[in-house]
């Protein structure tokens, strides 16, 4: 698979409605939370002259990129049994078997490997 192909696919992940819904959630604790325990005091007395706007923004941007990051990555290991986020060309690490699956549908087991078939991007 050419590395445009690769780079467009990682991309579709990125910005797909679960991955992206997830990180947001998760950074929106995740953030609030420990910018309640590093500025909590300024944020709470509302003295905004006070608060770090850097550190502020990054502690929500921390936690979205960790998530995506997870996120995309167990999206491409095209576990059997779970649906296709992206459409993609897949090959079976195991044996060689190469399909083409599409976004939605249920990735299959390797008819030569069954349950210990283990996909990754052809």
């Amino acid at each position: 698979m050419k590395a445009m192909e690769k780079f467009k696919i990682y991309c579709e992940i990125i910005v797909s409605q679960p991955v992206v819904t997830r990180a947001l959630k998760v950074s929106l604790v995740v953030g609030t939370t420990l910018n309640l325990i590093n500025q909590g005091e300024n944020l709470l007395l509302f003295h905004l002259e006070h608060l770090n706007i850097l550190k502020l923004t990054l502690t929500y941007i921390v936690p979205y990129t960790v998530t995506t990051y997870t996120a995309t990555t167990m999206n491409l290991e095209f576990k059997i049994g779970s649906k296709a986020i992206v459409s993609a060309k897949l090959k079976c690490k195991k044996c060689g078997k190469r399909i083409e699956i599409q976004k939605e549908e249920l990735i299959p087991e390797c008819p030569k490997c069954g349950i210990h078939t283990e996909w990754r991007l052809a």
